[in-house]
């Protein structure tokens, strides 16, 4: 069964005259007839009663004529929808993020991209770097921000969405809490919450670096997995943290920040995805991370 079949079939069904269904098919009468024909006998149904006078449909032709009109109109929809995502106005995307990106401006980013695009759905995976990477070459996410030290990027295309300095994050009455700001070598001997060594062992080295550099080590007291974390045990009064300076945004009770000078690494987040992925709306959503880019 072929669909010109099913479409000569429509034409004869609802016109229930086979000239004028001819000519709506653009074909000559003797092939269309032949056509039906064809079509009932690979069915083993006759779908039409004809006389000299009449056309006519039989029951199974009608019922016939309702499924073959479903398939058309299905058929129809996918072409649309097809069309739609080759040219960005509907699919779905696969969008990974590290915590902290929440604090950014990436959710003001979204909010715009689906208002813009409300028949693209995003769904979202909130993972660290070193987990998004691989999903992201398997093609199970579209696009990652995460945070890059010394990870193997090979293969993607990258955009600097977050560039910005890191702050100290200290408990409410802190000696240094009335300060305006602070150096790297006001922390020599006051207990910090550092990121975990095993979680970014580049960027934990680096930030060792920089204390090296001031002329101590850190009196590290505890290791932490995420900024939110980071942040939860400062207020605690356990110890000082050095966080994003994003992080000085929103109600953050217990807590108070301070901008830190010192020769400390930049807080970045980079937006990933594989250079050879051809997808319509992926680049729509780009060109609105663009508008919200921070980097400073």
């Amino acid at each position: 069964m072929e669909l010109r079949q099913i479409n000569y079939f429509i034409a004869v069904a609802e016109e229930l005259h086979f000239g004028r269904a001819a000519e709506r098919c653009h074909i000559a009468q003797p092939p269309l007839s032949q056509q039906i024909k064809r079509l009932e006998e690979e069915l083993g149904v006759t779908l039409l009663e004809r006389t000299s006078r009449r056309v006519a449909l039989t029951p199974e032709g009608k019922e016939f004529l309702k499924r073959c009109k479903d398939v058309r109109d299905r058929l129809n929809e996918a072409v649309i929808h097809v069309q739609d995502m080759a040219k960005g106005l509907e699919g779905m995307l696969c969008v990974g993020f590290i915590g902290p990106a929440s604090l950014s401006k990436l959710p003001q980013a979204i909010r715009a991209f689906r208002e813009r695009n409300p028949n693209i759905r995003l769904d979202f995976s909130a993972q660290s770097t070193s987990e998004q990477l691989p999903l992201l070459r398997g093609d199970r996410l579209d696009i990652a921000f995460v945070r890059l030290f010394g990870h193997d990027t090979s293969g993607l295309n990258s955009l600097l969405f977050l560039r910005e300095p890191y702050v100290l994050a200290l408990p409410e009455g802190h000696r240094y809490a009335n300060r305006e700001a602070l150096d790297i070598t006001d922390l020599e001997g006051e207990p910090l919450i550092f990121n975990q060594r095993i979680a970014q062992p580049a960027l934990y080295r680096s930030l060792i670096g920089s204390f090296h550099k001031a002329g101590f080590m850190p009196n590290i007291v505890q290791e932490v997995n995420t900024e939110q974390s980071t942040v939860a045990l400062v207020a605690t009064g356990l110890g000082c943290a050095l966080v994003p300076a994003s992080s000085a945004t929103g109600n953050r009770g217990g807590v108070v920040f301070r901008p830190l000078s010192g020769d400390l690494p930049q807080w970045e987040i980079t937006a990933l995805w594989k250079k050879d992925k051809k997808c319509a709306s992926l680049y729509k959503f780009l060109e609105v991370i663009r508008e919200f880019r921070e980097v400073h």
